[in-house]
């Protein structure tokens, strides 16, 4: 039953997040095997090529890449990698829609865009295990 209240808030929210703790499987944090700038790069291509997207600002320091949403559900993407250790770094994606409520809209675009890069990158998982 918490699960279910859980989405059910997450439907109805005006942001969606993903992160290791998300009860959502297809929203938790995803791991890649390549370095943070090879990812950024690769992240930053993507959004230069969907008409969808408008290419905000870029700090590697912070490993924040900031996006507008311009096409379908206007809002604002973060898109925030962070180098784990060599060769293994993570990718968070957080969307807040401009007006109203997501309605499913934000973790669609979410799961659409780790698709993206699980072809792209070579996908560890969701799980970090670190021994």
């Amino acid at each position: 039953m918490v699960g279910m209240m859980s989405k059910l808030r997450a439907f109805f929210n005006s942001h969606v997040e993903t992160s290791d703790r998300n009860e959502d499987e297809t929203l938790k944090t995803h791991y890649y095997k390549t370095s943070k700038d090879k990812l950024m790069e690769g992240i930053q291509s993507i959004i230069s090529n969907e008409r969808q997207f408008s290419l905000l600002d870029v700090s590697k320091e912070r490993g924040e890449i900031s996006v507008n949403v311009i096409k379908g559900k206007k809002g604002f993407l973060v898109i925030t990698v962070v180098n784990v250790r060599p060769f293994k770094t993570a990718v968070d994606i957080s969307l807040t829609v401009e007006r109203g409520m997501n309605l499913g809209y934000g973790q669609k675009m979410i799961r659409q865009f780790y698709q993206r890069l699980d072809k792209d990158y070579a996908f560890i998982g969701v799980e970090i295990n670190e021994q």
